[in-house]
């Protein structure tokens, strides 16, 4: 009962952690001899085979991964004793737009921190204005410009020598 109940309740987020959980939880809870158990369990694996094999097209894919998740669902609502039929399991579900939102973004933060950890990309940076008043950026221009030119010997720098010494006689 319980993991027909996550599962119906998590039908909208399956890639939640309880959702899969109580995925894993089916081949223990409806283990036996009884012919609408083994449907359960051959129309699980059925869906686990599926969402083993890579998509080639993705929409093809999930349209595939929903109906033989709806299957399952369908065959454990049945053995239950509830009598819902997969348009009630597919269709009568709240899926707030907000929450696909969420889990588009978190997954793409979640590439984009991956991917920059792993080294396979950087940050892309781009420098639109420096701090300072124009003031301090004159100023430090002019000190470049001096700077270079006594470099490039072009320029002197005038040398005073103090003596903290009394001459003496």
């Amino acid at each position: 009962m319980w993991i027909f109940r996550v599962l119906m309740s998590t039908r909208a987020a399956r890639l939640s952690a309880n959702h899969v959980e109580a995925l894993n939880a089916i081949p223990i809870e409806f283990y036996g001899d009884d012919k609408r158990l083994r449907a359960i369990i051959e129309a699980w694996k059925v869906y686990f085979d599926h969402m083993s094999t890579e998509a080639t097209i993705q929409e093809i894919w999930n349209q595939k991964w929903n109906e033989l998740f709806i299957d399952l669902l369908y065959l454990i609502s049945q053995f239950l004793g509830y009598e819902f039929n997969r348009v009630v399991i597919s269709k009568e579900v709240y899926a707030p737009k907000g929450h696909a939102v969420i889990e588009s973004d978190q997954e793409i933060i979640r590439h984009g921190l991956a991917g920059m950890f792993s080294g396979k990309f950087a940050i892309p940076m781009e420098v639109k204005s420096l701090p300072g008043t124009p003031e301090a950026i004159g100023e430090q221009d002019a000190l470049r410009q001096a700077l270079l030119r006594w470099l490039d010997g072009k320029a002197t720098v005038g040398v005073e020598v103090k003596s903290s010494q009394k001459p003496t006689q």
